[in-house]
């Protein structure tokens, strides 16, 4: 045992960490809560998260352990001595069982599981074993001799750490214990080691930049500032050796182009480029790096690209255009966002990962700034493209998440489905949707001193030492938001609620009466008081569906009208069409009227919304391209058009988001 000055000393560097794990981000106007202080009660995402914990988790966990997949958690073992074998899979394996263990830590979090706790003792066990003694672990490297570390950008082996050292973060935060901590801050030490130098060999070795953002974290977890450095080291190396334009023009080569978001420095970046996966985790980083030390160019790069990339995302939230395709400056690029206002939907990639990654960056824009737009961003994509991507029993997955479906699977690439899958030969997203709507509690919530900023609505509990409240919802099915405060200081507090943009005609009643100040669309709305036990607010969000139309430049959506209730977007499936009817003779009518109706069914228990549209019947086309113009006689047709999040449940079946109008 340690006495004396040494002893104190270590007392005050534990004190240390502990502030920093649940300090204010200095340069963030809002902080997180965390998870365990909000638990999910009942309705929308209530339900999700006991899916994530009784269906996802689970598939997860077996497609990972299937010989079939590409992402394999026998790879650990393998490298561990623990099994015999060699390498399965995709360069980008590892990074995403981590995914799952995180996914597990935030479970953990909140529901204390014996079961999730044995479970990620074991996983982390092999993975200490599978890392080399100098920290170094990706064990697609580890197990092939001909492979050498740092060789190349394919390889993955940044994203492979950084999923880990993200994962250990979390695992730290739920469960208090450094086992799985000690093996991140090994790894963190190893790539110090390697890329603080800046060696010109590896400037362009940053694919997938998910180390950076996980290096904040880190450092905030252990207040070593070498982590931080380490995050800005990367961050600069991004853009710092351009390649050629006969590099760029090849899809082959990888570093130094647009695809990667590296032609450019981050500091000089004006658009939404590349790959939409790396391009959101690369701004999630450099956000995190912005909160930690307020450097003004970081923020002024931020907000450009988000600018930009406001033109080229989907009404679903979805920030992913192109398949394949070039950027505006010419580099070969694919899974990676448009042109402005390039907005395709049949071919809308609208990748998972990059969905989710999109909610994950608006996020940290929110917590910067704490301006509403930046939220409701976020939850576009969270009832939308985030939760597309998986099926209403929460057992299979999609990769691609168009906006409309004709029936074709596989074009323009593999990753477009008619149906959603159990295992893929790129398994990266459901990992990706279990570990966010696990986490999704530190999203509905922050504060700020003296301050309780409410982001989602959602029937939840809310435990800080600010502020105790019970929020009661059918939200977003229904739009009255009921909220109790259990306990409260002796002072005046200031419950900060969203009015998202689409809610004209908000209105909030504090015990009854009417609330003093303004519930404006796209604010928030300040109820400050001296709360007392007992009080109640009640909030309306007015929830009518409503016809939205795309700006002209829009090609694709000329002439076409989409509906949204709420924050749902809704589509069109052929399966809801009477008998005969094909889905491309639908008008949408610009007067149509709207009824609602909640049902419950393969689709889950969800909200519907009817009217009545015109059908112009289309004679056999027998593979022609054109023809005469023949006017045809329109007729009333009764629709239904479900959320865009729960198509593709009843089976194989013609979709579409945007229909013409009449």
């Amino acid at each position: 045992m340690r006495t004396g000055c040494g002893a104190v000393f270590l007392s005050l560097v534990a004190l240390s960490a502990q502030l920093l794990f649940a300090a204010d981000c200095p340069h963030a106007k809002l902080r997180g809560v965390d998870l365990a202080d909000v638990r999910w009660t009942e309705g929308f995402w209530s339900e999700k998260f006991e899916l994530c914990r009784r269906a996802m988790l689970p598939s997860v966990e077996a497609a990972l352990l299937d010989e079939r997949n590409s992402e394999q958690l026998i790879n650990l073992k393998i490298a561990a001595g623990l099994e015999q074998g060699s390498y399965r899979g995709a360069h980008w394996s590892d990074g995403d069982c981590y995914k799952w263990i995180e996914a597990m830590a935030h479970m953990y979090a909140v529901t204390k599981d014996a079961e999730l706790d044995r479970k990620m003792d074991c996983w982390i066990g092999v993975i200490a074993k599978a890392q080399a003694p100098d920290g170094y672990i990706s064990t697609n490297i580890q197990l092939d001799l001909k492979k050498k570390r740092w060789e190349k950008v394919q390889h993955h082996a940044l994203y492979n750490m950084g999923h880990l050292i993200t994962a250990a973060c979390a695992h730290k935060r739920a469960t208090g214990k450094d086992s799985f901590l000690n093996v991140a801050r090994k790894v963190a030490d190893h790539l110090h080691g390697v890329f603080a130098p800046r060696p010109p060999a590896l400037a362009r070795m940053d694919f997938n930049p998910s180390q950076m953002m996980a290096l904040v974290d880190l450092y905030r977890v252990t207040g070593e500032r070498s982590y931080l450095e380490l995050a800005d080291i990367f961050i600069t190396m991004r853009g710092s050796a351009p390649a050629t334009q006969e590099e760029g023009r090849d899809r082959r080569h990888l570093g130094g182009t647009d695809q990667t978001q590296d032609r450019v420095p981050l500091r000089k970046e004006t658009q939404a480029v590349g790959h939409a996966v790396t391009g959101t985790y690369l701004w999630c980083g450099a956000a995190d790096l912005y909160m930690e030390t307020g450097e003004r160019a970081l923020w002024a790069a931020l907000e450009r690209i988000w600018q930009s990339a406001v033109r080229r995302t989907y009404i679903t939230g979805g920030a992913c255009a192109q398949p394949t395709g070039r950027s505006t400056r010419g580099d070969e690029v694919h899974e990676a966002f448009g042109a402005d206002y390039e907005l395709p939907n049949r071919t809308a990639y609208n990748e998972t990962c990059a969905n989710i990654g999109n909610a994950m960056w608006n996020w940290r824009m929110l917590q910067i700034t704490g301006d509403a737009k930046y939220a409701d961003a976020m939850e576009r994509v969270l009832y939308n493209s985030a939760l597309s991507a998986v099926s209403a029993d929460g057992r299979n997955f999609f990769y691609a998440n168009p906006l409309a479906w004709d029936g074709r699977p596989g074009w323009p690439t593999k990753h477009y489905t008619e149906k959603r899958w159990f295992v893929h030969p790129c398994y990266c997203c459901p990992p990706q949707v279990a570990r966010t709507i696990a986490g999704l509690g530190r999203w509905a919530y922050s504060t700020s001193p003296n301050a309780v900023w409410i982001h989602l609505y959602g029937g939840n509990r809310l435990d800080t030492k600010l502020l105790k409240l019970t929020q009661t919802t059918d939200y977003p099915w229904d739009e009255r938001i009921t909220l109790t405060i259990e306990a409260a200081p002796s002072k005046p507090v200031a419950l900060m609620l969203r009015i998202p943009s689409w809610a004209g005609g908000a209105t909030a009643r504090v015990n009854g009466k009417k609330a003093d100040a303004e519930a404006k669309a796209g604010a928030y709305l300040a109820l400050r008081r001296e709360w007392r036990a007992g009080d109640k607010v009640e909030l309306t969000l007015p929830m009518k569906p409503r016809l939205i139309e795309a700006n002209p430049l829009v090609e694709a959506n000329q002439n076409h009208l989409a509906v949204m209730r709420g924050p749902v977007v809704y589509c069109m499936e052929s399966v809801d069409l009477p008998a005969g009817v094909k889905l491309a003779e639908v008008r949408l009518p610009r007067r149509t009227q709207f009824t609602v109706a909640r049902e419950t069914s393969k689709l889950g228990d969800v909200v519907v919304v009817k009217g009545v549209a015109t059908r112009v019947r289309q004679p056999d086309w027998d593979q022609q391209l054109y023809r005469d113009f023949t006017p045809a006689k329109p007729e009333k047709l009764p629709v239904t058009f479900i959320p865009y999040h729960a198509w593709a449940n009843r089976g194989i079946a013609e979709m579409s988001v945007w229909l013409p109008s009449e």
